[in-house]
């Protein structure tokens, strides 16, 4: 009976846990481009990983100029000291542009695009906020700001993005 009791509470702790965390899609494609040139071979290895962001993993922060923004940030043991100095990281944002059609592309972060925006005294404006993708040795975190200095609304939606790493052959 203790050990019934044991079983149960972990699982009820372990499906929390999962239903409360974003979730991480590790893709390590590795693929290595080659080039034999003076027998020495050059090329890069590739690794891909998709994040989905959830409500609860944005926080909040401010510029030293006062602008205001949203980030997420992750884990991502793929970003070397190696690719730090020669190789490059990419980040893609998946972006549905036509729900009736369910028309849907990554897009390349930096991404940029306008939205309109309503004040409390009913007036419009058309506002541009921007996603971007920021990293460092073993992190990365996705970025977004209204080009106007507000601080964006929240993120109630699941968001996708996509960050690949080309890491240079030794």
């Amino acid at each position: 009976m203790k050990r019934l009791r044991t079983i149960f509470i972990g699982s009820i702790a372990v499906i929390t846990a999962l239903m409360t965390t974003s979730c991480e899609k590790q893709y390590i494609t590795e693929e290595y481009v080659t080039e034999k040139h003076y027998n020495e071979y050059y090329g890069s290895k590739v690794y891909t990983r998709e994040y989905i962001i959830v409500k609860e993993d944005w926080k909040s922060a401010e510029y030293a100029d006062g602008r205001k923004y949203l980030y997420a940030e992750f884990d991502n043991p793929d970003v070397t000291e190696n690719v730090m100095e020669t190789g490059a990281v990419l980040g893609y944002f998946w972006f549905t542009y036509d729900a009736k059609t369910n028309s849907s592309s990554w897009n390349l972060l930096p991404y940029v695009y306008p939205y309109l925006y309503e004040n409390d005294q009913k007036e419009t404006a058309v506002v541009g906020e921007n996603i971007r993708l920021e990293y460092e040795t073993g992190r990365v975190s996705f970025i977004v700001e209204d080009l106007d200095g507000i601080l964006p609304d929240e993120m109630g939606d699941e968001l996708y993005f996509k960050v690949v790493v080309i890491d240079s052959l030794d």
